[in-house]
């Protein structure tokens, strides 16, 4: 909701095709947006690029294995 919420603010208005386009190649971090709940990016294919997580579930618990980084910071 709040990524939605800058990329309309990005526009200036609420038009659904131009909020899409500037979500293309856009960047939202915790410091801009301190509701989300972690950095995030879209390339430019507006595709979601962010920290994953790598999770097993051992006796009904969920164990964080590994943080995966954004696909874009091997860039």
């Amino acid at each position: 909701m709040y990524v939605l919420k800058a990329a309309i603010e990005k526009v200036g208005r609420l038009d659904r095709r131009a909020v899409a386009r500037a979500m293309h190649g856009m960047k939202v971090t915790v410091a801009q947006q301190p509701n989300v709940i972690m950095a995030l990016a879209f390339d430019q294919n507006g595709d979601l690029d962010r920290q994953s997580f790598l999770v097993e579930v051992r006796n009904g618990k969920q164990e964080i294995k590994q943080i995966l980084p954004p696909l874009g910071a091997a860039k």
